[in-house]
């Protein structure tokens, strides 16, 4: 797969860009700010989405556009030959999130799987393991292990069954999962459900066998209930019997009271209607709930008088608390004069006037120190005698000892190096020899040259090595006159040098006696101290310089301006406060403001109780109203509503007395009709002879005490008959949903069969699990030294070093082995240890993507290297030989190399 363009309409702070990208190298590089890691942020979002996050500043807000837009955009990419489109908005929650696929030639929408992270499908990778590979951040070379990222699962895959999407470890899951539907963790598996319905079963059966036997009881207690149940009911027969005799017997003595309870029920009539014509209003009655709702609206209107009072008595109240507040006020007028923020305004005055202070006060001390330096070189310049003779020959005194210096120099070299062994006796001595020399020189060629021209041969042989001795003799002496001839010259330049040299000293006593000075060493010592002195003066010149250069940065008039007008104004409120310092000013600036927050407070609170007095008054009228058109029809609208309830009782009391006649009343005609329901007296004794019939032995004086009886033993019937039809509905009911203990029997046997034959099933699950995850774990071993092989290669070609070993662990982290010595990747420089993850991380990527045939983004990722190994990393990565590099950056150095080393690539400007 490769990136071929790049469409952005908004994203972040990018808007309609377009990118072109080609196959091979990508060289994109731009100015900081100019949109570098927001591109490559582009790729990756539109590629994987928008990782969902709660952090205040997550990928969806930190690239939403500030114009408002919604982020949009496209990007075209190839894969296996054909072409898409990626076409991708974000919205401000993940609802409003659009992805659509689309085949760039047709633009048909294409449906893929991992729809919202096309690289899934593309590279197939999650989003964490493309960051860990093929996606390097600006300063995010450095990679651990997750819980999301699939690394070391395909890596183990690929050694395993050669394939990486053969996952060993959705084998072991699918296994797993298998073994928790048989075993689960919390009892929901087909073993723990076959266990529990076999628990279950056996309780069942044990119900069933104790149900059997509570059956037989149940029967037994029935018969014994039913048995109760008739004699109770014959009971109650006999009590019903003997309460008609001794009413019958009452009612014969009652029948001679009729005649005076209907003279005394006229009466109580005429009473009635003496009181209801009273009450009687025109067309209306007077009633006790018409008297009520008047009480009731009286009583709501004097509360309502009580809470004006409560006011209006709190009302006086803070009035005159708001008074002395603003009694004690009138001392700090001033502040009301000074406007808002007055602490801040204090607090402003009282830092500016100590920065003003301290400004004064370091311009006074610059200015001493000024005078200080001054003081101090002019003390210097008194202890140096004939400063001014000194300061006018420096230069020519320095000329001259170094001249006199390297005089010495020069003549102590000579004198240690000349031969004192020769002598100019010996050059003359030496001039005779080679004289000599030269004569029997001659005369051995003249009778050399006479053998040869007669050809004695012996002659010449002889003189051979005659010439050969000659020959050394001369050398010999050659040499020593040349050593006395340079031995002669220096003698004459170390003459030439002394008179040279004496000549310097000669002037140096000049100037020594012109310095009063004893000796030549306390000559050089005069100097020296003259230079410390020159050296401390311009040190204390340049010095004093910077301290007036400080002194210039300030206004001292405008300072000292502003320092006495401010000195003029908290001298004012000193005055006016009788205060001593600032701080008892804020002191009394804090009283103030607390007082006026309380005077504030206590305007609102008495303009609270003014509208609540106003709200009260309102209502009063209402309720007067109400209560008066109430009242009307009673004609006590011209009453003091607090003197209304003294009148509304005499109706009240005359209402009660009419409610008593009406119970007379009542109770009278009850009673009459109670005494002639009966037709007469011959019919009672028939009755009274039924009842007599009756064997009954009852000793009862009255109706209330048989009543009682009889409700007795009616709720003794009741309970009983509740009793045989709960044990009637129990012996009924006995075997309702409930099976056979035969049937049960069969079943728990069947169960068991069942759960051990799962039982073995899950043992071999178990042991295939097991089996399978050593396997795989055996693999990961394998894979370690494999990896280890290639990162240390791809850390030894990048570093141009030789590490011995490199060693990875389970969550990436990385050792190295040099000189025999193992250590931590982690103390290595930064720029060496980003090195080392990147050889992991294309290590990754080998194993992972052996075709080479997926594109790698790098931000910046070379920026921690040096020249050398940038060029080295860039070497690696065009030897990796990707499908398409895209490489971010804000350096030309990466041009410049791949210019250098001509490589082809595709150069990007951000402008």
């Amino acid at each position: 797969m490769i990136v071929k363009k790049i469409n952005i309409k908004a994203f972040a702070g990018i808007k309609d860009k377009s990118l072109d990208l080609s196959r091979g190298f990508n060289l994109i590089y731009g100015k900081n700010e100019k949109g570098k890691s927001s591109i490559e942020n582009f790729i990756k979002i539109w590629l994987y989405g928008i990782e969902n996050s709660r952090s205040k500043l997550n990928d969806r807000k930190r690239y939403m556009p500030l114009s408002g837009e919604n982020i949009s955009g496209e990007l075209m990419i190839e894969h296996e030959g054909k072409s898409y489109i990626i076409k991708r908005r974000f919205g401000i929650t993940k609802k409003e999130d659009e992805c659509e696929i689309l085949d760039e030639i047709t633009g048909e929408s294409l449906q893929i799987e991992y729809r919202n992270e096309p690289g899934r499908y593309f590279f197939d990778i999650n989003l964490s393991t493309f960051i860990k590979t093929l996606f390097i951040g600006q300063l995010g070379v450095v990679i651990s292990k997750d819980k999301e990222e699939e690394i070391m699962e395909k890596l183990t895959n690929v050694y395993n069954v050669g394939d990486e999407n053969t996952s060993v470890k959705k084998v072991i899951e699918k296994l797993e999962k298998k073994k928790k539907q048989l075993l689960g963790i919390r009892k929901g598996g087909e073993i723990d459900l076959l266990k529990e319905k076999n628990n279950s079963l056996k309780t069942e059966l044990w119900e069933a066998y104790k149900l059997a036997e509570e059956n037989v009881q149940n029967e037994e207690n029935l018969l014994r209930k039913k048995d109760a149940k008739s004699n109770i009911k014959e009971q109650i027969q006999k009590l019903d019997l003997y309460k008609k005799y001794i009413k019958k017997i009452k009612l014969q003595k009652d029948y001679k009271e009729i005649s005076s309870y209907l003279v005394k029920g006229e009466q109580l009539k005429r009473k009635q209607d003496a009181i209801i014509e009273e009450l009687k209003k025109g067309e209306e009655y007077i009633t006790a709930e018409y008297l009520d709702e008047i009480n009731e609206r009286c009583a709501r209107y004097l509360s309502l008088l009580d809470v004006k009072q409560e006011k209006l008595n709190k009302l006086y109240k803070s009035e005159e608390e708001l008074r002395v507040k603003n009694e004690k006020m009138i001392n700090y007028k001033v502040f009301s004069s000074m406007g808002s923020n007055i602490k801040e305004k204090i607090y402003t005055l009282k830092v500016d006037q100590r920065n003003l202070e301290e400004k004064l006060n370091d311009i006074i001390n610059i200015k001493n120190s000024i005078a200080g330096f001054k003081m101090d070189i002019s003390k210097q310049a008194s202890s140096i005698s004939n400063l001014d003779f000194i300061k006018n020959n420096r230069e020519e005194i320095e000329r001259l000892l170094n001249s006199y210096k390297e005089g010495l120099k020069e003549l102590k070299y000579k004198m240690e190096n000349q031969d004192y062994s020769k002598s100019e006796g010996d050059l003359n001595s030496l001039n005779k020899k080679i004289n000599c020399i030269y004569f029997i020189g001659a005369i051995c060629i003249s009778a050399f040259i006479y053998s040869m021209l007669k050809q004695i041969i012996p002659i010449m042989i002889i003189f051979i090595p005659i010439f050969i001795i000659i020959g050394i003799v001369y050398f010999k002496y050659s040499l020593l006159i040349k050593s006395s001839e340079i031995f002669r010259k220096n003698n004459i330049s170390i003459d030439e040098l002394k008179e040279r040299i004496e000549e310097y000293e000669k002037r140096l006593d000049v100037y020594i006696k012109k310095t009063n000075s004893v000796s030549y060493e306390d000559f050089i010592s005069k100097i020296n101290q003259y230079d410390k002195y020159i050296d401390y003066k311009d040190n204390m010149i340049l010095l004093i310089k910077n301290k007036e250069e400080e002194i210039n940065r300030y206004d001292i008039t405008k300072l000292k301006s502003n320092y006495n007008r401010n000195k003029g104004v908290i001298a004012s409120l000193y005055n006016v406060l009788g205060c001593k310092s600032l701080d008892e000013v804020l002191e009394q600036l804090e009283f103030y403001e607390k007082q006026k927050e309380e005077i504030l407070i206590k305007e609102y609170e008495i303009n609270t109780i003014n509208k609540d007095i106003e709200n009260i008054n309102e209502q009063l009228a209402d309720k007067d109203d109400e209560i008066r058109k109430k009242t009307h029809v009673l004609g006590l609208e011209n009453i003091e509503i607090v003197d209304m309830h003294v009148k509304l009782r005499e109706y009240k009391e005359k209402i009660n007395k009419m409610n008593e006649i009406k119970s007379a009343l009542k109770s009278v005609e009850e009673t009459y009709k109670v005494l002639i329901k009966d037709r007469n007296i011959d019919e009672i004794k028939e009755e009274m002879k039924q009842i007599i019939s009756q064997d009954i032995n009852y000793s009862y004086e009255s109706e209330e005490e048989i009543d009682s009886e009889i409700r007795a033993k009616s709720n003794e019937l009741l309970k009983i008959e509740k009793e045989i039809k709960d044990l009637e509905h129990l012996i009924e009911k006995r075997y309702l949903g409930k099976r056979e203990i035969s049937e049960i029997e069969e079943e728990i046997l069947m169960n068991e069969e069942k759960t051990k034959k799962l039982e073995k099933e899950f043992k071999a699950l178990e042991l295939a699990s097991n089996l399978i995850q050593e396997a795989f774990d055996e693999i990961k071993k394998n894979i370690g030294p494999d990896m280890n092989k290639k990162i240390i290669k791809k850390f030894n070609f990048l570093t141009n070093d030789d590490y011995e070993e490199a060693k990875i662990s389970e969550d990436y982290k990385l050792k190295i082995r040099n000189k025999g010595m193992l250590f931590e990747g982690e103390i290595l420089s930064n720029g060496a240890k980003d090195q080392l993850y990147l050889a992991l991380r294309l290590s990754f990527i080998n194993m992972l993507f052996k075709n080479k045939r997926i594109p790698i983004f790098l931000d910046d990722a070379l920026v921690q290297y040096d020249d050398e190994r940038r060029e080295r990393a860039l070497n690696l990565l065009m030897d990796e030989n990707f499908e398409q590099v895209i490489f971010f950056t804000c350096q030309k150095i990466e041009k410049i190399i791949l210019d250098r080393n001509k490589y082809d690539y595709n150069l990007i400007n951000l402008n």
